[in-house]
Order: structure tokens, then C-alpha cells, then sequence
């Protein structure tokens, strides 16, 4: 196994990558930082007939708008050209990422994936203590942190300002975006149906107006600091009082308009900080989350647009089917003395969830070794 790069703190996804490739040709890479990622796919020669690729983290294009200077980064080439370019040989991808066969479909490449990067620092996470003394005197009711800022969560940001519903909750960011709104909105890429989404355009305006304008929002590295990595430091030391003082948390995740998506710490976070959860992530990602056994408590959150396509309506139907749980602070609180135990039950539940997805990626390696086995033997030539 050749070993290109990894994150740091990543314990679980690269010991059961090894004990599962053996001797066989095998990659393993971190996509973060992306000029890394691309100079293995450009010019890595692979010679067996069955290659095994583990990725960690995202599989995107990089395009994100850089908010600093206004161009768009140089991004890699995909995991699509890179199979093009083996067309004899099989790649077995290990992916961070959910869904992804729904966008790579080259007959050579056979997807398993191994769970999020919410798998990163199992020990550190495995003794972190779920915040169960909740300030029942808050005044505020929910939070939405943000770190980087990728375009769907400067959108949930400007939307929030938008409609006022700052007034109940705590909203973070990474740094001031740039104070063009007209830039903005041309550079995410995404369709306004027009006259369908007038009036939400000029709510996002709006709202990102006051994004620009305002510093009455918490610069991000306040809660984070600099060094980023140490997630389960950053939650316990920095975060921790945030979840004490709010019940309620929109999660916007790394992942948001791809087929494909993955689950960060930031989804970790909102378990472990027992809030409940409005997970603005790619379609499907609640849906699985109630498949690892999570209480998404459904009686209490409308998550219907978990299955909305339209990255527009998914964010308004989010905030604006939960409006009630959003800014009735009192209600909120009720809510969560009611659901007490069910909070503890999923720290329980997400402590586990290693096994959960050790169990599928072995059950999947097996099915797809099984399928190639069946057109041509496995190994190298």
C-alpha cells in the first residue's frame, strides 16, 4: 500500500484499509489539499489488474467562489478520467462519500464506501462527555456554525438574516464574504425559478447585505481557533458552551447540491451536543442517519426536504417547516426536556457506529470481489 497522504487524527479508516488490501495494489490519499489529489491522478501509472483507491474526504471539481479575490480555484481531475485512463484494469474505490455511484458510473470502477470523516478521532470522541446541562435561561434557541465558506452555507446564512431569525439563534462564520450580493448569487451556479424564487432572491439579499455589513456575528476562529483538525478538542474546549445554551441546530455540512454526499464531525457534533437536528446536507443524508439507528426525532423536526432536489427549496422548506421549533424558545426547551433520554440514546448509537460501517464495507469488499471474480481473477498480473 502506498500511502500518499492522510489527515491528521484519521485512526479508523486507514487500519481497516490496510487489513482489507493486503498486498494487493493498493492508494490511499487525503483530496485535501486538492493540487495533492491531482497530482496523483495525473500521473499515477497503476499496474495490477485490480487496483484498490482509498480516498478520504470530498471528490468535488474545488470551484468553490473564493471569496478573497474572486476566482474560482484550479481543480483536479476526476475519478471519472482517472478510470477512463485505466480502461483494462478495475478500480475499487473506498470512498469518504455516500451515494457516489449515483454520479460515477465507468463499468471499471466498483464503489465501497467506508463512512464520513465523522469516523476521524474514534478515541478522542469515544470519551467526550454529550452536553445534558442545558442553560434552560438561554434566550436563544438554536445555532448554525459555519466554517468555510462554501456557497450553500453563505445562502443558509443570508436566507436566516433574511427572514430575522437571528433574533433566537447563533450564527458563526469563517470570514466576511465579499460585499458584492450580485456576484454572489451569479457565482454559485444554482437556477432561480423565476417568478417562483423572486421573493427568496431578494430575501437572500438581503440577508447577505447584512452579512457584509454587520459584525454582530462571531468570526468563526473564535469558536474554532486556528488549528482546525482537532475536532473533538475544538467541540469540547470551544463549542461546548454554544450546545449548552441553544436546543436546536441547522448543521451545515460539507457536502450540499451533489448526488453524492458525506458526514463531517459537524453532524457528530450535533448528537454529541444534544440539539435537535436540522441537517442541511446532500438529498438522503437523514434518511441515512435513521439507518445507523439515529432518532431524528421525527415528532418533533419536519425533515421532508431531506428529499428536495432543488438546493433553493431544500434550504427554505428546512427552516421554514421548523419556524416554530426555530424561534419559540420556550417551546423549544419543552420539546427537549420531553426528549431527554432519547438525546443519551443516540450518544450511545453514535458511539457505535464505527462497527456499523466497518460491517458494510467488509460485506460490500466481499460482494464486489465476488462479482469481479466471476469475469476475470482478482490480483496482479
Amino acid at each position: 500500500m502506498q500511502l500518499i497522504s492522510r489527515p491528521i487524527y484519521d485512526d479508523t479508516t486507514l487500519s481497516l484499509f490496510r487489513t482489507l488490501v493486503g498486498n494487493e495494489e493498493s492508494y490511499y490519499i487525503w483530496s485535501c489539499p486538492p493540487d495533492k489529489m491531482n497530482q496523483f491522478l495525473q500521473n499515477t501509472s497503476c499496474k495490477s489488474s485490480t487496483i484498490f483507491l482509498g480516498i478520504k474526504d470530498m471528490l468535488d471539481s474545488w470551484t468553490e467562489f473564493d471569496w478573497w479575490n474572486n476566482q474560482q480555484q484550479v481543480g483536479s481531475i476526476s475519478i471519472q478520467e482517472f478510470a477512463r485512463r485505466h480502461p483494462n484494469q478495475r478500480i475499487v474505490l473506498f470512498t469518504s462519500l455516500e451515494r457516489l455511484e449515483q454520479e460515477i458510473n465507468e463499468p471499471n470502477v466498483h464503489i465501497i464506501p467506508w463512512g464520513g470523516d465523522w469516523l476521524n478521532q474514534r478515541t478522542e470522541y469515544s470519551v467526550l462527555e454529550p452536553v445534558l446541562d442545558k442553560n434552560f435561561n438561554s434566550d436563544r434557541t438554536y445555532i448554525n456554525l459555519n466554517r468555510n465558506a462554501r456557497s450553500h452555507r453563505v445562502v443558509i446564512l443570508s436566507y436566516l438574516l433574511g427572514q430575522g431569525y437571528d433574533t433566537t439563534g447563533v450564527l458563526t462564520y469563517l470570514k466576511n464574504p465579499l460585499k458584492m450580493p450580485d456576484t454572489f448569487l451569479k457565482s454559485i451556479g444554482w437556477q432561480f425559478d423565476i417568478p417562483r424564487h423572486s421573493i427568496i432572491r431578494e430575501l437572500i439579499l438581503k440577508g447577505f447585505d447584512r452579512l457584509c455589513t454587520t459584525n454582530d456575528y462571531y468570526e468563526i476562529y473564535e469558536k474554532y481557533g486556528q488549528n482546525h483538525t482537532d475536532n473533538a478538542g475544538n467541540f469540547e474546549n470551544k463549542l461546548r458552551s454554544m450546545y449548552q445554551n441553544s436546543f436546536v441546530e441547522i448543521v451545515s455540512e460539507t457536502s450540499f447540491t451533489t448526488p453524492s454526499f458525506i458526514l463531517s464531525e459537524k453532524t457528530a457534533h450535533v448528537f454529541y451536543g444534544c440539539n435537535f437536528p436540522i441537517i442541511l446536507n446532500g438529498c438522503g443524508s437523514v434518511q441515512h442517519l435513521r439507518e445507523l439507528g439515529l432518532d431524528m426525532f421525527d415528532d418533533v423536526v419536519d425533515h421532508s426536504y431531506d428529499t428536495i432536489a432543488n438546493p433553493f427549496d431544500r434550504i427554505v422548506a428546512a427552516i421554514e417547516l421548523n419556524r416554530t421549533l426555530l424561534l419559540d424558545t420556550e417551546h423549544a426547551k419543552s420539546q427537549w426536556k420531553r426528549c431527554r433520554q432519547r438525546f443519551i440514546n443516540n450518544v450511545d448509537t453514535i458511539r457505535n457506529i464505527y462497527s456499523w460501517y466497518e460491517n458494510r464495507t467488509r460485506t460490500k469488499l466481499t460482494s464486489v470481489i465476488e462479482q469481479m471474480t466471476l469475469r476475470t481473477p482478482l490480483g496482479p498480473h
